[in-house]
């Protein structure tokens, strides 16, 4: 049985509270007393797990980072290697919709706030985002290999798609609250893979 320490856990809430601020607020509009009053730690405790606001925005999305692709391995279910795709990108949506469409994704956010300007939030995003897409070109190479797509189709191309077209949906319904918006890209996607 695993135990976790009292400051392991004080760690883990500053984490996920922090990332809710950071997922509606952004990195530059977050200050430390915001963080402060939002998870009710003192600021020599703050300063104890993390030493700077960019040490907490990097822990914030290295944490995200690990949580999003567990999320993900257990999205991609389904009978084939194409189902599986368009069930997780159902699974993202259907995360999108229970949060009512606030806040969109940190690591897109992040991408479009942090990415010109700091480097080491840069190269994260990057991980991520390179990482999903190689986990859905290995599923899309399988599709190809076992006929669900046309031999000519390129694996590499069509995960890079529909990881931009997911972003970009979730930036659109981000925007407009409208499930609909979800929705019609879904059926981009599933037209994409040709089902």
């Amino acid at each position: 049985m695993s135990t976790t320490s009292k400051g392991e856990k004080t760690r883990e809430h500053i984490l996920k509270t922090t990332r809710k601020i950071l997922v509606t607020q952004g990195f530059h509009n977050t200050s430390i007393s915001a963080v402060i009053a939002a998870t009710g730690v003192k600021k020599g405790n703050l300063y104890y797990h993390f030493t700077s606001k960019e040490d907490l925005g990097l822990a914030v999305l290295e944490d995200a980072k690990d949580e999003f692709f567990s999320f993900l391995a257990k999205a991609l279910t389904g009978s084939d290697p194409v189902e599986k795709i368009i069930n997780s990108c159902k699974a993202i949506f259907r995360e999108q919709e229970k949060n009512n469409f606030v806040g969109g994704c940190l690591f897109g956010n992040t991408a479009l706030e942090m990415a010109d300007s700091n480097q080491n939030f840069s190269q994260v995003i990057q991980e991520v985002f390179s990482r999903w897409i190689e986990i859905l070109e290995e599923h899309l190479a399988e599709a190809r290999k076992t006929g669900l797509l046309p031999p000519a189709s390129q694996p590499r191309l069509l995960a890079k798609t529909v990881v931009a077209t997911l972003e970009g949906a979730i930036m659109i319904s981000r925007v407009s609250k409208e499930k609909n918006d979800l929705n019609d890209f879904l059926a981009a996607i599933t037209g994409l893979l040709d089902r």
